[in-house]
């Protein structure tokens, strides 16, 4: 995977979170987690006030990414895979993490 490419691209994820831009967040997604969407929503604080990209771990085929979301009265650390589908990083598989 291009690692400056995808590091971007999560980033960019990061910030469409906290400014609640779920169209973007949703094509993040790959086709089977977008069916998901709605369950991987209610584990974000309501509303996320900050999110910050805390690691990100470049392998050839995947990339791992651990997002901090914090709200006003919650927070939690939401751990991503991402690949490359059809060209581009996706989301494969996202949940918290202690």
């Amino acid at each position: 995977m291009d690692g400056a490419g995808t590091k971007d691209t999560i980033q960019r994820h990061a910030e469409a979170v906290e400014r609640g831009d779920w169209d973007t967040v949703i094509g993040d997604l790959s086709k089977e987690l977008q069916a998901q969407a709605a369950t991987i929503a209610q584990t974000l604080p309501q509303p996320v006030t900050s999110a910050k990209v805390v690691s990100v771990e470049v392998g050839d085929t995947e990339t791992v990414a651990r997002i901090h979301y914090a709200g006003d009265t919650s927070e939690v650390t939401i751990q991503s895979h991402w690949r490359d589908v059809d060209g581009r990083p996706t989301i494969v598989h996202a949940g918290p993490v202690d």
